[in-house]
């Protein structure tokens, strides 16, 4: 009996060693998301010129904070000030968040690229000898959804899916109105800039003004309108445009190497 259970347990064991290990999972993970931070980038970029469309419209402004300081000028500097907001958004938003989001829609979600790779038997080996990568011919031939890197790089275009849709899904998260971090980022540097607007023209006691919260409240209501074209228009179309090919698709050759160096 002891040797019948060493014999399934070896077995089990020699199955294990075809998976991609936590290391290789998230060692992925990051490698993808490099090639998928310029298109948050770009997402952005898109959302900033949609956002400085929105700074053109006329708005009403009460005159006793006409008076004080010229409507252009409190433009302006929200103008000025949501380049660098929006900056600082792609640098939180592109980091461990994205990663952990790639991570799990490969290996945490429906149809993860985990378990045994021998039923049916696709590739003569477990894992190639150390210091040698897994070839292109064993990615062809690694046809169905398993835990090693051949069924990876087999499902690559699948996969490319699978993130342009978790990017969709959190740009959506993070644009929702007053609790999703790209939304309270725009409004705060919109309260902001107009605070130190008035302070620099002597007028910060003004700040809690009604007709000048009133202003400000249009401003993000404004920019919130931008937001959701930014989503009906843009996001819903991530990676699909002919100009976004490169960006999205135009990797194959950098990311396979770096799939199949993995044991």
């Amino acid at each position: 009996m002891l040797r019948s259970a060493l014999v399934v347990f070896t077995a089990l064991f020699a199955g294990l060693t075809l998976a991609c290990e936590p290391d290789c999972r998230h060692g992925l993970a990051n490698d993808f998301s490099k090639f998928y931070s310029p298109v948050l980038q770009m997402a952005i970029d898109e959302l900033h010129e949609k956002l400085a469309a929105e700074l053109t419209k006329p708005i009403t402004i009460a005159e006793q904070l006409s008076v004080v300081v010229y409507e252009e000028n409190i433009r302006e500097d929200v103008r000025t000030n949501i380049g660098p907001a929006l900056k600082g958004f792609v640098a939180e938003a592109v980091g461990k968040k994205l990663e952990d989001g790639i991570f799990k829609v490969m290996f945490a979600e429906e149809l993860p690229f985990k378990g045994d790779c021998n039923n049916p038997k696709r590739i003569d080996r477990k894992m190639p000898p150390p210091g040698e990568s897994w070839t292109r011919e064993e990615c062809e031939k690694m046809d169905y959804i398993c835990g090693n890197p051949p069924s990876i790089c087999h499902f690559l275009p699948d996969i490319k899916l699978r993130i342009v849709g978790r990017i969709r899904q959190q740009l959506h998260d993070y644009a929702r109105y007053q609790q999703g971090l790209l939304f309270r980022t725009i409004a705060q540097t919109y309260r902001q800039s107009v605070h130190n607007t008035l302070v620099k023209y002597g007028a910060g006691s003004m700040t809690n003004d009604p007709s000048v919260m009133a202003y400000v409240n249009t401003l993000i209501s404004g920019a919130g309108n931008a937001t959701e074209d930014w989503l009906v228009e843009d996001i819903s179309e991530l990676c699909t445009r002919p100009a976004q090919k490169e960006l999205c698709d135009g990797w194959d050759e950098k990311i396979i190497p770096e799939i199949l160096k993995w044991p």
